[in-house]
């Protein structure tokens, strides 16, 4: 019985640990947000490269994280190169730590996760795809920029392409 207690200890350990990364990419990009993003959106791809992204809702608009000030409420988001660089840095950063406990564990690592956080509710809902999500065809970007026009679409009632 020791065993099995052991084992799930480690396993509640790494659950903790991936989670506090996962939350870590939250508060980053909750802060650059100010706090005021009805949804954040973080896109974390892993597959040979890493490619950060993050977009918000905010009064009912997809933003990307550049177009911030474009809100229309009356508050000035620091969009500059420099801060948009720190975010991403982060994100990279947690996404090589998340590879490197999976790695340690004998876990999958996620090939891509997809993660929208509602800030008043509290709420996470995470997405993981463990495949390559790329082809000769479809690049890191590509899944990206879909994603993107996806959440815009569906937040303007208009269908995607």
């Amino acid at each position: 019985m020791k065993f099995l207690d052991l084992f799930k200890k480690k396993d509640a350990l790494f659950e903790d640990e991936f989670s506090e990364l996962q939350a870590d990419m939250v508060d980053i990009c909750n802060e650059y947000s100010k706090g005021v993003a009805d949804k954040i959106f973080i896109y974390a791809a892993n597959e040979g490269m890493i490619l950060a992204h993050h977009f918000y809702c905010i009064n009912n608009k997809i933003l990307d994280c550049q177009e911030l000030n474009q809100t229309g409420i009356q508050i000035e988001f620091d969009v500059s190169y420099d801060c948009q660089e720190q975010v991403l840095d982060i994100l990279n950063e947690d996404i090589q730590k998340i590879q490197t406990l999976c790695e340690k564990n004998n876990k999958p690592v996620p090939k891509l996760m997809k993660l929208v956080y509602e800030p008043k509710s509290k709420k996470i809902n995470a997405d993981y795809k463990y495949d390559n999500q790329t082809t000769d065809d479809i690049s890191v970007f590509d899944n990206d920029d879909n994603w993107f026009e996806e959440e815009k679409a569906k937040h303007s009632g208009k269908p995607t392409a």
